[in-house]
């Protein structure tokens, strides 16, 4: 599976941002853009635009709870839409040069290796999961550089969680294994070493494959251990 650091809100935003000016289909036309696919993405977007922009980190001595918990599932919802338009219309697109993905930062098969950001070195490890509460994965860990401390790293703002949901478990037509971090997605955040991941009455009983990164407002870190478990 390729690795890359995730990315945090602001810079999701400058990304997608990048990638929808570029595939705009009137100032770029003849891209092979269908409307409809990057309206999906535009629409998803500014949804997640406005509530970053009351319950993001840059924000933080004003927002709530609530619209902090808002801007979590603005981008939930907006990932896996930005994601196929990235992967099936723009990476695969013969018809928008390497120079322009490279540029969006939209990954390329290539033998350069483009390094964004310094977030931490350190990762967590040694990771603990409590499934004693129904539709909650609480998990718990150290980092790799203080191994006997649960505390996290001085470098370190907080711990977020990723996670992949097998959604259909028919196995007929079963949800593919993730081909790429890039199709996890954010469904938590500590500033300490415990994150409680809660799942929807949908959720339950589905198998989900879960990633920790810490974050120090420069970046994200290397990625934990892959959690193969299922939601109680």
């Amino acid at each position: 599976m390729r690795t890359e650091k995730r990315k945090d809100d602001y810079e999701l935003e400058d990304k997608i941002q990048k990638v929808l000016d570029g595939t705009d289909i009137t100032a770029h036309p003849g891209l092979g853009i269908i409307a409809s696919e990057r309206d999906k993405v535009v629409l998803a977007n500014d949804d997640f635009k406005a509530k970053l922009l009351v319950g993001g980190d840059r924000v933080k001595s004003t927002r709530s709870p609530d619209q902090t918990h808002e801007k979590i599932q603005a981008r939930i919802h907006l990932e896996p839409i930005f994601n196929h338009y990235q992967k099936i219309l723009v990476k695969n697109n013969p018809l928008i040069s390497d120079a322009h993905k490279i540029e969006w930062d939209v990954h390329i098969d290539s033998l350069v290796r483009h390094v964004i950001g310094e977030g931490p070195h350190s990762f967590a490890t040694e990771i603990g999961i409590d499934k004693n509460t129904p539709r909650h994965l609480i998990l718990d860990s150290k980092p790799n550089t203080t191994p006997t401390k649960k505390a996290l790293p001085d470098d370190v703002t907080r711990c977020d969680a990723f996670v992949y949901i097998f959604m259909n478990l028919d196995p007929l037509h079963p949800t593919p294994e993730p081909e790429s971090e890039d199709q996890f997605i954010k469904r938590a955040e500590t500033t300490n070493d415990v994150i409680d991941l809660a799942f929807t009455m949908a959720e339950k009983g589905k198998r989900v494959k879960i990633l920790l990164q810490y974050f120090n407002g420069k970046g994200h870190g290397p990625s934990s251990e892959i959690i193969d478990t299922f939601v109680p």
